[in-house]
């Protein structure tokens, strides 16, 4: 079973909670204020990436967006509000659903949902693309596509946010890296079982944290002809990250 599976399930059991794992947003603790809030974290965190990216690239488009992983639609909606056309990709039906009724609520009716990049046409370029808290639950090598196939949806003069994951703080000994050792190796071979025994329990999936290596990003980046950028690092906890500000001239 993949994380795609991992994914639908969440969706359908604790959508808001698989976005932001804080027990407040929990299905069953879901109350109109806790809503509010949760809506208030996306539209902060969403003019944070744009005031951040202009710091850092200068003249922004927020005309055509696209958003990988969109969940519920908490970075979507702030997004969509500052587009004229905006796109959610999220691989989780149940997401999707959630998140286009979420859009209606708030009366944002120029969003497209899909699957993946794939059922978007082969032409269609955006402005401005973003990922934040996404990328870290995709195993690396799929997650390094993922980035290369967004990259090549970005318009020229385009600017795009994505957020990553490269460390972890417990492993200082090794620089935020997992050291290769036997215990490490058998705990990687667990991991698919352990998951498996956690379905079948009737538990939910426990979410993968994927550190990515920053070389071959950053060779993707500049295989796009993006040559100039910036950076804000994240600390999720201990979880070493940053988000990456690029723009292809």
């Amino acid at each position: 079973m993949t994380t795609d599976q991992d994914w639908q399930i969440l969706g359908r059991r604790d959508p808001y909670f698989g976005v932001l794992t804080d027990e407040r947003f929990r299905r069953d603790r879901m109350t109109p204020e806790v809503l509010e809030a949760f809506f208030r974290t996306g539209r902060e965190e969403a003019a944070a990436l744009v005031a951040d990216s202009r710091k850092h690239l200068g003249e922004v488009s927020t005309s055509r967006t696209l958003e990988f992983g969109c969940g519920v639609g908490r970075l979507l909606i702030p997004f969509a509000e500052l587009s004229e056309y905006s796109v959610g990709i999220d691989i989780s039906d149940a997401m999707r659903q959630e998140a286009a009724s979420n859009c209606s609520r708030f009366n944002c009716r120029n969003v497209k949902f899909v699957r993946s990049l794939d059922e978007l046409g082969d032409s269609e370029t955006f402005t401005f693309i973003y990922s934040y808290i996404v990328l870290q639950h995709i195993a690396t090598r799929r997650g390094l596509d993922v980035v290369d196939a967004l990259l090549n949806r970005l318009e020229k003069g385009g600017c795009a946010a994505l957020h990553v994951t490269y460390g972890h703080a417990k492993y200082m000994q090794t620089l935020g890296v997992a050291p290769w050792h036997r215990r490490s190796i058998l705990r990687r071979i667990r991991q698919p079982f352990s998951q498996w025994l956690r379905r079948l329990r009737g538990r939910e999936p426990k979410m993968q944290m994927n550190a990515y290596p920053l070389n071959r990003l950053f060779f993707l980046v500049q295989k796009h002809g993006i040559h100039s950028g910036g950076f804000r690092y994240t600390n999720h906890y201990g979880h070493f990250g940053l988000i990456l500000f690029l723009k292809r001239e």
